[in-house]
C-alpha cells in the first residue's frame, strides 16, 4: 500500500492510556457497562447496546427491524440511499430485506427526499445514512415514515457528534434505531466498536438479545422482566436467532478514555475543516461544502472537480505529491459487484455523477494544522 506524506488520519495518541487501563480494568464487563452509561449521559438517551463495530451495530439493527416487521405482518421491504456504507446494505440483505436504492440529491450526499416521497406505502423500513457527516432532514423523513407506517433506521456511524452532543440536533431522537461506529477514523474511537441506540425499552431488549446470542435472560436489564427459570441453564436459553457481537472490555475502556477528551477532538476537526474551506473556497475549478464553525463537524472534507477531470485523474495528480484521497466510500452502491442482481433501483444518475467527480481528504483531529494547510496548497496549485 502506498505511503502518503499527508494521510487522511494520523495516529491517536496513547499517552496516559496505560495508567487509565491499569486503574479501570477489573471485573468482567465493568468497562462495557460504564462506557454505555457514560455515552447515555453524554447523548441524553437511555437505551444503548455496545457492539464490536459499527457494521455489527447495523446488523443488529437490521435483524431487530426484520423481527418487528414480521411481528407486525409487514413485508421485508426497505429503501436506502444510493450512497451508504456497504454493511448498511449487507445487513439489510442478510436480515432478509428486499432493498431498493433511491438516488441522492443533486450535488449532495443524502437521499433525495422528493424521490423517496414518490414511493408512498411501498416500504416497511427507511434506512437513512448521514453520509460523510452531512445530516439528513430527519423531520421530513420521519413525517413521511409516520404517514406511511414505516420504521426508520439511522446509520449515524459518520455522524456521532450530530446525534446528541449538540442539543439543537438530537438526531437520535428521530426514527426507531440509530447506529454508531467508534472505528479509528471516526469522531470517537474505541479502536473498534459501535453502538445501537433505541428509542424505547422493547426495541432495546430486542437488540440486546440479538447482540448476545439471542439470549432470553433479562436480569441484567430488569429482573422483573426475566421469566427464565432458575438453574444452570438460566443464561443459556435463547428466544431468537442471534449473534455474538458485544464490544470487548479493552475497547470499552479505550472508548471511555477517548470520550473524556472528545470536546477537544471535535474542536480540532472543525478547525481543520474550516482551514480547508477558507483556502479552497475561491478556486473556480472546485466545489466544496460550507460547514459553519458552530455546527458539528463533518466526517471528512469532500471536493468536487468542476474542470472535467474525474477522481482517477485527481488520484494520479495528487498521489505523487503525497496527498491521500478517497472515493465516496466506493461510490454509487449500484455499481458495486457485491450487489449485482441483489438490489432494485431506478435512476442513479446523480450518485454516479458525484462518485465520478468527487473525492475527500481528511480532517481528523490527529492531523496538524500545518499538514492540513499543506494539503490545501497542493490541491489549489494542482487544480487552479
Amino acid at each position: 500500500m502506498k505511503t502518503y506524506r499527508y494521510p487522511c488520519t494520523g495516529n491517536i495518541t496513547l499517552k496516559g492510556f496505560g495508567e487509565f487501563l491499569e486503574k479501570e480494568i477489573g471485573e468482567p464487563r465493568r468497562n462495557i457497562r460504564l462506557f454505555a452509561d457514560e455515552l447515555s449521559y453524554k447523548l441524553g438517551c437511555r437505551y444503548i447496546t455496545l457492539t464490536n463495530s459499527g457494521s455489527s451495530a447495523n446488523l443488529v439493527a437490521a435483524l431487530a427491524l426484520a423481527e418487528k416487521c414480521r411481528n407486525a405482518g409487514r413485508p421485508l421491504e426497505a429503501v436506502a440511499s444510493a450512497f451508504t456504507f456497504p454493511t448498511t446494505i449487507s445487513s439489510l440483505l442478510l436480515a432478509g430485506f428486499d432493498v431498493h436504492l433511491i438516488d441522492v440529491e443533486r450535488d449532495g450526499f443524502n437521499m433525495d427526499l422528493n424521490r423517496l416521497e414518490q414511493y408512498s406505502g411501498k416500504f416497511s423500513v427507511i434506512a437513512v445514512t448521514h453520509f460523510l457527516g452531512f445530516p439528513c432532514d430527519m423531520k421530513r423523513i420521519c413525517r413521511f415514515a409516520i404517514e406511511n407506517d414505516c420504521f426508520v433506521l439511522q446509520d449515524a456511524c459518520e455522524t456521532f457528534n450530530t446525534i446528541g452532543l449538540f442539543p439543537k440536533d438530537q438526531y437520535y431522537k428521530w426514527g426507531d434505531i440509530t447506529t454508531l461506529s467508534f472505528y479509528h477514523p471516526h469522531h470517537l474511537s474505541s479502536y473498534g466498536g459501535g453502538a445501537v441506540i433505541c428509542q424505547d425499552k422493547e426495541d432495546y431488549i430486542r437488540c440486546d438479545s440479538i447482540a448476545h446470542w439471542g439470549r432470553a435472560c433479562k436480569c441484567h436489564i430488569d429482573e422483573s422482566l426475566c421469566t427464565n427459570p432458575d438453574g444452570p441453564a438460566h443464561q443459556f436459553t435463547y428466544e431468537r436467532p442471534g449473534v455474538n457481537v458485544e464490544m470487548s472490555e479493552l475497547n470499552a475502556c479505550f472508548g471511555r478514555w477517548q470520550l473524556m477528551g472528545w470536546r477537544f477532538s471535535e474542536e480540532r476537526r472543525r478547525e481543520n475543516y474550516q482551514l480547508l474551506y477558507d483556502k479552497l473556497s475561491d478556486n473556480p475549478n472546485l466545489k466544496i461544502w460550507r460547514a459553519d464553525i458552530d455546527e458539528p463537524s463533518r466526517f471528512v472534507f469532500p471536493i468536487k472537480l468542476l474542470n472535467g477531470m474525474n477522481v482517477m485523474d485527481a488520484w494520479e495528480l495528487l498521489s505523487p505529491k503525497g496527498v491521500e484521497i478517497r472515493t465516496l466510500m466506493g461510490g454509487a452502491t449500484c455499481r458495486q459487484p457485491a450487489y449485482k442482481n441483489k438490489l432494485s433501483y431506478g435512476s442513479q444518475d446523480e450518485a454516479i455523477a458525484m462518485a465520478d467527480t468527487t473525492f475527500f481528504v481528511g480532517i481528523h483531529h490527529t492531523l496538524s494544522a500545518k499538514n492540513v494547510l499543506a494539503v490545501a496548497k497542493i490541491i489549489n496549485d494542482t487544480f487552479r
